[in-house]
């Protein structure tokens, strides 16, 4: 006795068998398949004289790599955001991959990137009116 697949199920079945044991499929010869079904088929299910097919759609990862890149560059520039001219351009590059990467999918770090680097403008504001006014008043 060998074993088989039902072209309806794809399980294994006896090569004897009339009836797929687990579908109740009646089986006729040029039905029964010597290999399972492959991945590219769809499953076919006979469910009294009704057949579905199934389709499972997994999406694929998506991913914003400049969104990425600016809140890396923020993040960076809150550290050497201090340095003149270096700190500066890093800030500058993170503030402007984040503002492009708001316009791709998914948005989470360009808009972390984004509300970071604004941040340090706020702060750099809060500093340069400091020195301006303690300037003024000496």
């Amino acid at each position: 006795m060998s074993l088989i697949y039902c072209s309806h199920c794809g399980r294994q079945v006896s090569d004897k068998a009339t009836t797929c044991p687990h579908c109740n499929a009646v089986l006729q010869t040029g039905q029964l398949q010597s290999q399972p079904q492959t991945a590219q088929q769809p499953f076919q299910q006979n469910t009294n004289a009704t057949q579905q097919a199934v389709y499972v759609n997994v999406p694929g990862k998506q991913s914003n790599g400049i969104g990425t890149a600016g809140l890396v560059f923020a993040i960076i520039a809150i550290f050497l955001g201090w340095i003149p001219v270096a700190g500066w351009i890093i800030w500058l590059l993170g503030a402007l991959f984040s503002f492009i990467g708001l316009f791709k999918s998914p948005r989470g770090c360009a808009i972390a990137g984004f509300i970071i680097s604004f941040i340090w403008v706020i702060v750099f504001v809060v500093i340069i009116g400091s020195i301006g006014a303690f300037s003024l008043f000496s």
